[in-house]
């Protein structure tokens, strides 16, 4: 599946934007053994004790979020990273550091050379401090190594100074915005923005949920899956499919596979659960999104005790999943 591609992607380190929700569902209450946690821009309720480790992208730069770090720490984060590039020697004359852009006192962008050899693109590492909550954000990306992207993504870095803010790891917001770890970007933009959330349930070591969502253009066709994990069918036996069926969920129009199968190595029962939809074209409150849980055939105790188990957290999972009101 194509993924979205602007025409201004060479300015990609403009990390700062993001688009308001124009409809807003009804905001569900999560039952007292559950917390609701924000995705990009989107909610779900997770059971209490739930482990969250999630990687975001926006305006096609990847996010990295350091807490308590003090302005001294930021600094030499910076000074340290420049010098190893500045003493990292290119295989066409100078070194790897291309310019220093010292935007405000908390704000910095390194611009390299993307390979030892290569001179066509540029690596951009913007280093943001908010110091009230000593949080410091680094986003990286590429763009096309020319004098006019350059000066067209140092200008949009600057419009977008300010579009960063701090959210607590538990914060759900009230604005428009789109979250990240530790953080919200608040814009209406269309840009390029992704997620992929890895949750790990505290009584039920054995499951494994991801949530994965991006932005396309090109939105697919519905097909039917592989045998669970891609793995070949000969590896299991008792395969049966619980459901199979069209759902949305609001107004994203998906589809639910929910399968279940016996590893015939150890006898132990595998549960596949999928739902996808390929989002709007464009749609920022519609992207592409993925949810699954599935267990792991490495465990030799299972956590889950049947379908009937199995089938109510799903539900539980995929009920809550939301547009984010505001």
């Amino acid at each position: 599946m194509n993924k979205i591609v602007y025409t201004w992607f060479p300015t990609i380190f403009a990390w700062m934007i993001g688009i308001g929700i124009s409809q807003s569902n009804a905001q569900s209450t999560p039952q007292a053994n559950f917390d609701t946690w924000c995705m990009g821009r989107y909610v779900i309720d997770l059971p209490k004790g739930t482990k969250v480790e999630a990687e975001y992208m926006t305006k096609g730069a990847k996010v990295n979020t350091l807490t308590n770090i003090s302005f001294a720490q930021f600094l030499d984060t910076v000074a340290t990273r420049r010098q190893s590039l500045n003493e990292t020697p290119h295989n066409k004359g100078g070194s790897m550091l291309v310019d220093t852009d010292c935007i405000t006192r908390d704000c910095i962008t390194l611009v390299s050379w993307s390979s030892l050899s290569g001179r066509r693109v540029y690596n951009y590492e913007t280093f943001q401090y908010l110091e009230e909550h000593q949080a410091l954000y680094i986003f990286t990306g590429r763009g096309n190594a020319d004098e006019e992207q350059r000066n067209k993504a140092a200008k949009v870095q600057r419009n977008s100074y300010g579009e960063l803010r701090y959210r607590a790891p538990m914060e759900i917001p009230t604005e428009p915005g789109f979250c990240i770890n530790e953080g919200l970007i608040m814009t209406s933009e269309p840009n390029r923005e992704e997620y992929t959330a890895v949750m790990r349930l505290a009584e039920y070591p054995d499951v494994v949920v991801v949530l994965e969502s991006y932005v396309t253009n090109n939105p697919g066709d519905f097909s039917d899956r592989a045998t669970p994990f891609g793995l070949s069918a000969a590896n299991f036996f008792h395969t049966k499919t619980l459901k199979n069926r069209n759902r949305s969920i609001g107004k994203a129009k998906g589809r639910e596979r929910l399968t279940r199968s016996r590893m015939k190595k150890n006898g132990k029962t595998i549960y596949d659960f999928e739902w996808k939809t390929y989002g709007i074209a464009g749609s920022m409150e519609y992207p592409y999104m993925r949810l699954t849980l599935r267990t792991e055939n490495g465990s030799s105790t299972p956590s889950l005790t049947g379908d009937k188990q199995a089938l109510q957290l799903w539900e539980s999972l995929l009920t809550s999943l939301r547009l984010r009101p505001y």
